[in-house]
């Protein structure tokens, strides 16, 4: 088993083990102290505080570090902060704090095996996944700036028993594991023993089916890259937005696809399959017509014949007007705003004849003629309407003269 560590690089300036205390874990760990790579490993054990056992948990782990003399890090999950679907909330956590607390000289290995591969496939075909679920888990990907490697992927669960016993190794049985309301110990514990005896090889049939939709998977990916390249336009201050008429060239099938990349490229959670299908039908909204699709974090906005993705945290309602007279610098804290007069003046290719700068956000107070001049510079310079509240309307001597993105 050792072999399997060679998917590890040598470049590393330290390897971090998650560290559970469990069999899994238990063996990598006792297969990374034996390799060349025991001056860098670092245990990293969780505790999310969720069982009665996570106390006496974090003491075992602390302990087996100790035994090997490794330096263990610990951290600590509150639990109120999981909540919904407690599985995937734990593991965003998790993950989070492995992308937040690794570098770019880093890696996280993680002790997932055959068998949690055949799960995987099982839990994400029954939630009606597409080929991008259906891959299961990945041996190697990128983890924030670091990487995430699973060099166990290759082994089934027999194999790490075995391996355990030989080398006479203790480990921490989870009591939360025997526990068949949560669907992936339900599967373990009702569903796969049954599968295994009418199937005895149902396990290998199922990587293997991973293994192709993970092919398929990457070919989808490429298409769409060559797609996104074609379809979308990067602009300054916005993630890329990507054009209606060319997507709508597409098959249905492929639009899809590209959706999903381009959502993916901006590092967003990706769609669900009803919303999806939502963004597809809105694509075909009469002319003027401006529908968005909500996500959490973010939402799907069609305008100017474009597809946008809007960040929740980047919407802003600007409110006020400030007088900067001849001052060279015009900033506004609040808004972060912040540049030259010289620069202004140039963004509006006018003379600096020493005006009164006055920036103005929303349209309290305005005349009606500057009311319908602004409507037809906000069209000009094509400003999305979720965004024209946080643009700034330039006055010189009380006179609109342009905007300030």
């Amino acid at each position: 088993m050792q072999s399997c560590l060679a998917l590890i690089p040598d470049d590393l300036e330290r390897v971090y083990l998650a560290y559970s205390g469990g069999l899994d874990s238990t063996v990598l760990l006792h297969l990374l102290v034996s390799s060349r790579h025991r001056d860098k490993l670092v245990p990293w054990h969780i505790n999310h505080g969720l069982l009665d056992a996570a106390t006496t948990m974090e003491q075992f782990c602390i302990d087996q570090a100790k035994r090997y003399d490794l330096e263990i890090r610990i951290d600590r999950i509150d639990p109120d902060d999981i909540e919904g679907n407690i599985e995937a909330t734990a593991r965003k956590l998790r993950y989070g704090l492995f992308a937040a607390g690794c570098g770019s000289s880093d890696c996280i290995v993680t002790a997932h095996h055959a068998d949690d591969q055949a799960e995987t496939f099982l839990l994400n075909a029954l939630r009606g996944s597409g080929s991008a679920g259906l891959r299961g888990i990945a041996q190697r990907r990128k983890l924030g700036a670091s990487l995430l490697l699973r060099p166990l992927l290759g082994f089934s669960r027999q194999q790490l028993e075995d391996y355990a016993s030989r080398h006479e190794l203790a480990w921490f049985n989870d009591p939360s594991n025997r526990d068949s309301r949560f669907d992936r110990n339900y599967l373990r514990n009702e569903v796969i023993p049954s599968l295994r005896r009418r199937w005895p090889h149902f396990r290998e049939a199922l990587v293997t089916a991973s293994l192709l939709q993970a092919e398929t998977q990457q070919v989808l990916d490429e298409v769409a890259q060559q797609d996104y390249g074609r379809l979308t336009r990067a602009d300054k201050g916005r993630d890329p937005t990507l054009e209606l008429t060319g997507l709508l060239q597409l098959s249905q099938g492929r639009a899809k696809s590209l959706l999903r990349y381009w959502v993916a490229a901006a590092g967003l959670a990706a769609i669900p399959g009803a919303r999806l299908r939502e963004v597809m039908k809105q694509l075909h909204a009469k002319a003027g017509a401006m529908p968005q699709i909500d996500m959490p974090e973010y939402s799907v906005r069609l305008y100017d014949q474009r597809l946008f993705l809007v960040r929740n945290d980047a919407l802003r309602d600007c409110h006020g007007v400030f007088e900067f007279e001849a001052k060279p610098i015009i900033e506004i804290d609040a808004f972060d705003l912040h540049c030259r007069r010289e620069d202004l003046f140039k963004q509006l290719q006018l003379d600096d004849d020493q005006q009164q700068v006055t920036l103005r956000y929303g349209s309290d107070g305005q005349q009606a003629s500057d009311r319908h001049r602004l409507k037809r510079l906000f069209q000009k310079h094509r400003i999305p309407p979720w965004e024209r509240r946080s643009t700034a309307q330039v006055y010189l001597d009380g006179k609109l003269a342009g905007l300030m993105p």
